[in-house]
């Protein structure tokens, strides 16, 4: 007869929503809210599809997850000091999130949020907040590709409704 300890899951899969699986150890895991709840609800479970999760972000995930191992990075000062991301966390984020373009970080940031993984999220934050810092609005219209023009009553509401982002910066 199996003993709990020898029956209890070691590595989960999670399921993409195009269908792909991608293993994960229970350690890799902890760093992630919605994986911890669903291995903790669902302890005999060893595939979860995440119908939000496509394969490229599940792809970028595995390897932030892989690479922390359950043990969650430095957290990353605020307001950020610098617009580059060596200055603001380690050399492995670093170049991890410098290599993600601008059209997938966004995808990356939604993806993390919904799985949970605070560190990630916080990293994909900082990110958009080092193309902003220091930067002229213009800039950062440029930067996010946005050729809509703004009335200066628009450009109002939005900083007025936005404080908090100028506060951090």
């Amino acid at each position: 007869m199996e003993s709990a300890k020898e029956s209890e899951v070691k590595e989960i899969k999670i399921i993409t929503k195009e269908g792909k699986e991608f293993p994960l150890s229970k350690k890799q895991c902890e760093l992630s809210d919605l994986l911890k709840s669903a291995i903790n609800d669902y302890p005999q479970e060893t595939s979860f599809p995440l119908n939000d999760l496509d394969e490229k972000n599940a792809e970028l995930i595995k390897e932030f997850l892989s690479h922390y191992n359950g043990e969650a990075p430095k957290e990353i000062e605020k307001p950020i000091q610098s617009n580059e991301m060596k200055n603001l966390t380690d050399e492995w984020s670093s170049t991890f999130i410098d290599k993600i373009p601008l059209e997938d970080l966004t995808n990356l940031t939604v993806a993390a949020n919904y799985m949970g993984i605070n560190s990630l999220l916080d990293l994909c934050c900082a990110k958009v907040a080092s193309l902003c810092k220091d930067k002229s609005e213009d800039e950062i219209l440029k930067t996010f590709k946005i050729t809509e023009k703004f009335s200066e009553e628009e450009k109002n509401k939005i900083k007025s409704e936005n404080k908090w982002i100028e506060e951090n910066l």
